[in-house]
């Protein structure tokens, strides 16, 4: 069972329609669960693996509130510089400064999650994803502590 910590109040449809329509994307509905209730917040257990590589931490979900210093629009428009690519967009982050980011580039009805490496991002955008899983649910299915 996975709990969330730290989650600031819950979020509106209002947010919702908001959010999606600035960034020009339609958030599956598993994931919208989870953030109208956890925005902001960070699971336990927190541990989850890549095909090729283990224990990655979940850091925390992006928030929907503007005056969030996580506000997922915000972290979106701070990787436009050509390290992330277009209809990328990133729902929550690990410790080290990657990001978990839902990847809308060819399924637009239920895009996969991936793992952007912003250590390879500068040199390689699209070597620095890797799949992760195909729903937010599957991610968090996917968790367990180290």
């Amino acid at each position: 069972m996975v709990e969330w910590d730290f989650g600031e109040h819950p979020v509106s449809n209002e947010e919702i329609t908001e959010v999606e329509n600035m960034l020009q994307v339609k958030f599956p509905k598993d994931y919208l669960k989870y953030v109208k209730i956890y925005s902001g917040a960070t699971p336990s257990p927190e541990t989850f693996d890549l095909e090729d590589r283990e224990g990655i931490a979940f850091g925390y979900l992006h928030s929907f509130h503007k005056e969030s210093e996580s506000y997922i629009v915000n972290v979106s428009n701070r990787y436009r510089d050509g390290r992330m690519p277009a209809k990328v967009i990133p729902i929550a982050d690990d410790v080290f400064g990657n990001e978990i980011c839902y990847d809308f580039r060819k399924v637009i009805s239920s895009p996969s999650i991936v793992f952007w490496d912003h250590e390879i991002a500068y040199e390689n955008p699209d070597g620095a994803l890797s799949h992760i899983c195909d729903s937010f649910t599957e991610l968090v299915n996917k968790l367990y502590e180290e």
